[in-house]
């Protein structure tokens, strides 16, 4: 049996400051809710990938950064200057403010939070 990955969900304090982050501040897409209704909103990663937000009581959600959303950015440099044009706080896996991680491959990649403390990973993975 093969499997493919769908979708994931992730449970969110507030539905329009979360997907004012993912579509503002990570720029990626908001699509329509293939399920009607207003209570979840589905964002589109790419290549017909996608997950959805819903809005939940987030008090009991363990988040540290070891557990992160990655993500591969086309053009990982433009990000960058994006985000320090728009004072958008970023750092590498330490927590060094602004500054970038390397891994030994020479893979790229900086980290920040969402309004609902969810770590996402912007890298350069080729």
């Amino acid at each position: 049996m093969n499997y493919r990955l769908d979708h994931i969900a992730l449970l969110v304090r507030d539905l329009d400051e979360s997907v004012a982050f993912l579509t503002g501040v990570l720029g990626l897409a908001e699509m329509p809710n293939p399920m009607g209704g207003t209570t979840i909103r589905w964002i589109e990663i790419g290549d017909g990938r996608r997950f959805h937000v819903q809005a939940g009581d987030i008090g009991r959600v363990h988040v540290e950064k070891q557990t992160h959303f990655a993500l591969t950015a086309s053009d990982f440099d433009a990000v960058l200057t994006r985000l320090r044009r728009d004072g958008i706080p970023f750092s590498d896996m330490k927590g060094t403010a602004g500054a970038i991680n390397t891994r030994p491959d020479g893979m790229r990649a900086i980290f920040l939070q969402d309004p609902n403390g969810y770590w996402f990973e912007i890298n350069d993975q080729k």
